[in-house]
């Protein structure tokens, strides 16, 4: 990489935009004091990245913008903007990620702008960068800090006063291994970061392992619940394929034998059968005995009426022979004279006795018909005791009585043998009743061995209804504990427990009894109750989250020593090459030094030494550091202290150390600002002997009033004031010059 170009704008007194050329080997920047020359040294420090206002002459970062003149208003930003020719391209491999893009071009455009409220932008080929890649590439260009490759007067005297860890920095830096430190500090601080990040990542899985741990634990009681779950699956299918065909078998066998239901209604049916047979025989018997005892009734009465006729006429017979006798003797005696009123009124009274007394006897009224009987013999011995007064009608009286108690004989006759016949009519009827009783004797004895039949098959029946009830109760109670079971398997194991009868019961099980199986099902439900989870999908999933986020913690945590691995092997080698570079480096500044020591100073020696320096921390760790140290010997001068050596014996020391230094490593440029004005004139020109030797490798720009320095420039930039009040400038071309010339 070499420096092509460098263009001003609104920095400092530089207020509109200039442009150096600097593709010469050493270009030159002369001016009056006051002219701006120095702002070019510190426009070039300020697009380089330097942060420290106080290095740049200001306070605060507005101070580098133009502030305005009489002429010119003051500006509101200012940049810089430096160009890079990048045609070798260089180790591109090395470079970061976000710097390797932009090293594929050949050329590259570094810019700064500042703003008025002190922010400031990088620019890299018109995108925005990071002051972390400026100060990359630079790094990787080869372009030091402002210690080495833009050095002023101040800067050259420091390097000879700073202490040798300060010198060994800055000996760093010219030999180009800024970059391994800060490769060396990035991968301590990715270090650290990693150690904090496995710090982290153990401290999340030591967070999470108690409740990975319960979680995993809950999860293997979800899986022993699961497998438990297939055994009782197994064991219900083998189960409820058994109770259900056996079930089927004791419905049928019920419904062929007969339920309790149709077996009541039969009861029923013989109960019915029964009280009709026992109403029936119970109402004949009551009939037939009845009917006799009232046939019995009426032929004592019939008996009793016909004694009393058969009495009657008796009576009636022996009253006609008396009559008789009577009037067999009065015809015999006298003629018995009636007159026929005495006639009619004693017939009339024979005829009312006679026809009560046969009224009597039809009703059986034996104490009334013995009234008449009496007032029948009173009217007779009235009638005959009124013959005996002399009638001749008497014997009339008594012939008619005759036939009157004749008539009454012949009446009670037909009356008696009505009666006769009645009795016998009655008897007739009671011998019937007596058949009729026997026959119902037989049917009741008939009905009674029927009853006593049906009896029979009515307490066979109430068995065997007591011991359907028995078999559906237990039918009943097998089929809500087989529906249960089945309901309970389908909340357990799922709805797939409704398909036992698509599977066949496992080898194991099908001799099993089923008691034992309904013991196992109870001893497996008992296991999933107490390996009982609650949300177990939710747990699951949430094992399976946390689990896969512990094993990425895992796996990260793994890849993270391996980078902390990778990181320490690569510290070690930074380190180790660092150091090699370093000794190495030492070895050929202070080989290069002693050779410009030795032209400024003749018969002078001056070397660098290598110091190992103990650092105790603020905890008191011991730490072995390198130093720089600066041994130096004048001619025919026995002072060594570099502090006692002239102005400008320090400033040849300095420059000395610095081109060695540059000359080892060149960088693309250097700026030398004003680095030889304590020099007269004659060292100034062993200071341009030195400035022709480090042109040879970089290119430099020289700030300087001194003419014999200016003799060794191929461009002379010449800066002024203009009338607008800012920095302007005029340049020579001496190559040109002098091609002309010739």
């Amino acid at each position: 990489m070499r420096l092509s170009h460098i263009t001003i704008q609104g920095f400092k007194s530089f207020a509109k935009k200039t442009t150096l050329d600097v593709t010469h080997q050493v270009t030159g920047v002369v001016g009056p004091n006051g002219s701006g020359k120095s702002n070019i040294a510190e426009a070039i420090r300020f697009v380089l990245g330097e942060q420290s206002m106080k290095s740049m002459r200001g306070k605060i970062g507005a101070d580098v913008i133009f502030k305005g003149s009489e002429h010119l208003s003051p500006l509101s930003r200012a940049s810089v903007m430096m160009v890079i020719d990048n045609k070798d391209k260089g180790d591109v491999a090395h470079a970061s990620e976000t710097l390797a893009p932009y090293l594929v071009y050949d050329e590259l455009t570094l810019s700064r702008v500042i703003y008025a409220d002190g922010t400031s932008d990088y620019m890299l080929n018109d995108a925005k960068i990071r002051l972390k890649d400026v100060q990359e590439l630079l790094s990787f260009a080869g372009i030091g800090g402002s210690a080495h490759t833009i050095i002023n007067q101040g800067e050259a005297d420091r390097i000879l006063l700073a202490n040798p860890r300060d010198r060994k920095e800055v000996l760093e830096d010219a030999l180009g291994l800024r970059m391994y430190h800060m490769r060396l500090n990035e991968s301590k601080r990715k270090l650290e970061r990693v150690k904090t990040h496995v710090h982290e990542v153990e401290l999340l899985r030591k967070e999470i392992k108690p409740h990975l741990d319960h979680l995993k634990r809950q999860v293997d009681k979800i899986e022993a619940a699961s497998e438990e779950r297939n055994k009782l699956h197994a064991l219900l299918i083998a189960y409820l394929t058994r109770e259900e065909n056996e079930l089927q078998a004791l419905d049928e066998r019920i419904r062929e034998e007969g339920s309790s239901a149709s077996l009541i209604l039969i009861t029923d049916s013989i109960q019915k059968e029964l009280r009709v047979l026992k109403d029936s025989t119970s109402t004949t018997q009551v009939t037939s005995t009845s009917e006799k005892h009232t046939l019995q009734t009426e032929m004592r009465g019939l008996l009793e009426r016909r004694d009393q006729v058969t009495k009657t006429l008796g009576r009636l017979e022996a009253e006609k022979a008396y009559l008789e006798k009577e009037f067999s003797r009065d015809v015999e005696g006298k003629a018995v004279t009636l007159t026929h009123e005495k006639w009619t009124t004693t017939q009339t009274l024979f005829s009312h006795e006679i026809g009560a007394l046969e009224s009597a006897l039809t009703a059986s009224d034996i104490q009334k018909a013995s009234t008449h009987v009496e007032g029948l013999k009173h009217e007779v011995n009235e009638f005959f005791g009124a013959q005996d007064k002399g009638d001749v009608t008497k014997k009339e009286s008594l012939k008619r009585d005759i036939e009157t108690v004749t008539q009454a004989i012949v009446e009670h006759e037909q009356k008696e043998q009505t009666l006769s016949r009645d009795v016998v009519v009655l008897q007739e009827k009671i011998d019937a009743i007596d058949v009729h009783a026997q026959t119902s004797l037989q049917s009741r004895h008939e009905e009674e061995k029927k009853v006593m039949t049906l009896q029979s098959k009515l307490r066979e029946l109430e068995s065997t209804i007591a011991l359907r009830r028995q078999e559906e109760g237990e039918f009943s109670l097998r089929k809500q504990h087989f529906e249960a079971l089945r309901e309970e398997g389908v909340l357990i194991v799922g709805r797939v427990v409704l398909e036992y009868k698509d599977h066949s019961p496992e080898e194991r099980f099908r001799d099993t009894p089923k008691p034992d199986i309904l013991r196992a099902i109870e001893r497996c439900k008992l296991r999933i109750e107490e390996a009982g989870v609650p949300n177990r999908e939710e747990v699951i999933a949430e094992y399976a989250s946390t689990r896969e986020r512990d094993e990425y913690l895992a796996r990260e945590l793994t890849d993270i020593k391996d980078s902390e691995e990778k990181l320490l092997t690569l510290i070690d080698e930074l380190t180790t090459s660092l150091e090699e570079r370093f000794s190495k480096g030492v070895e050929e500044v202070s080989k290069v030094f002693s050779e410009f020591f030795g032209e400024v100073f003749v018969g002078g020696k001056g070397k660098l030494v290598l110091l190992q320096l103990t650092k105790i921390d603020d905890e008191g760790n011991q730490t072995i550091e390198q130093g720089i140290d600066i041994d130096v010997s004048l001619p025919n001068k026995k002072v060594k202290e570099i502090t006692m050596f002239s102005g400008g014996e320090r400033a040849l020391v300095s420059i000395a150390l610095l081109f060695a230094m540059s000359s080892i490593t060149p960088p693309p440029f250097m700026v030398l600002d004003e680095t030889d004005a304590p020099l007269d004139e004659s060292n100034a020109r062993k200071y341009g002997v030195m400035l022709k030797r480090l042109a040879e490798k970089s290119k430099l720009l020289v700030i300087t009033h001194n003419r014999e320095t200016m003799n060794h420039c191929d461009m002379l930039y010449g800066v002024t004031i203009g009338v607008d009040g800012g920095s302007k400038l005029l340049s020579i071309n001496f190559k040109e010059a002098e091609n002309y010339s010739k």
